[in-house]
């Protein structure tokens, strides 16, 4: 067992930490969910990452240092909420606490060169090409406190550890479901190749904002409805509970496809808006609709499954250097 904060993290969370290869991370900026997926190391019972110094989540972190995340290692999942402390060289207000949290940076940070040595491979590999925001000098160092998780394990079911939510909550649901008007989709208009390599369907990470604005992230499956502009997602009532949302929760859905060490070769998307929940057993009228819709997705069930639908008004792009916004 590990120290993290007040709280423990157990074996099965260090595991699955030390099996996986990306972390998605998300923060709150701008009143929407920002959602991708980063290299990580687990050093000190805390999560140690590296982002450019002018990102979204580092200027995020400068107003609210309040973090969830996911990793995933095959059919096993972690999600979990902390707390973020950055470290830059070229801030000073950083410098006092790099300077007592010396060792440990030292600590962390080779232990996060050696873990992902690879990716330091395909940096070099594309080192005419990376721009400086991925060098070195343009980011920022930063450990995540974890406070809170969730061990998600198909052989052994979940199991909670630190302050993960005591008292899980039934999500919210709209009263009925039924398909959304026509509406082209806001993918139509980013590159091809970046759809093309993310697919149509797949497992992505699923971030949800609370009625208190508590951060959750957990694993998903996803379908694109393309005639509707939208996305069908799909997670087991049992892990919603602990997100704590209502019926129309702030929502932000990341699919991409990921490489094994050359980040030049990464592609995905981020999409942002205001989700609706619908619980087959609250929903009042399209019950057998949303049966269909969620068996397209996730396949027959022995559990109950709950489907989010999300018509972004935001898409974030991605492909190696390269990034870009849509906006409906």
């Amino acid at each position: 067992m590990l120290p993290v904060g007040r709280t423990r993290l157990p074996r099965s969370a260090r595991d699955t930490f030390e099996g996986g290869a990306l972390c998605y991370l998300a923060v709150l900026h701008g009143g929407r969910i920002h959602l991708t997926p980063m290299v990580y190391a687990l050093d000190g019972g805390r999560l140690w990452v590296t982002t450019a110094r002018t990102s979204v989540k580092a200027r995020a972190w400068r107003r609210n240092p309040l973090v969830a995340g996911l990793v995933r290692t095959g059919d096993r999942a972690v999600a979990f909420r902390g707390v973020a402390r950055t470290y830059d060289a070229l801030d000073p207000l950083s410098w006092p606490a790099a300077a007592v949290a010396g060792p440990r940076l030292v600590s962390a940070a080779t232990r996060f060169t050696f873990r992902n040595a690879r990716f330091f491979a395909g940096y070099a590999v594309d080192a005419s090409k990376m721009p400086f925001a991925w060098s070195p000098p343009g980011r920022v160092f930063a450990s995540l406190r974890l406070v809170g998780g969730l061990v998600v394990d198909p052989d052994g079911g979940e199991a909670p550890w630190g302050e993960w939510p005591a008292r899980p909550r039934r999500p919210g649901s709209r009263p009925a479901f039924a398909a959304l008007h026509r509406a082209a989709p806001l993918d139509g208009r980013i590159p091809a190749r970046v759809r093309e390599a993310v697919g149509e369907a797949g497992e992505g990470g699923l971030g949800l904002a609370g009625e208190r604005n508590e951060l959750t992230v957990l694993p998903a499956r996803w379908r694109r409805v393309e005639s509707q502009g939208a996305y069908h997602v799909v997670v087991p009532e049992r892990l919603l509970r602990a997100a704590h949302v209502g019926e129309r929760p702030p929502a932000a859905l990341t699919a991409d496809h990921a490489s094994a060490w050359r980040a030049a070769d990464m592609a995905g998307m981020l999409f942002q808006g205001t989700a609706e929940v619908f619980d087959p057993r609250q929903v009042e009228r399209g019950r057998a609709a949303l049966d269909r819709a969620i068996e397209a997705v996730a396949g027959p069930q022995a559990d109950p499954q709950v489907l989010i639908r999300l018509r972004p008004d935001r898409l974030v792009w991605w492909e190696g250097w390269t990034s870009g916004t849509v906006t409906a």
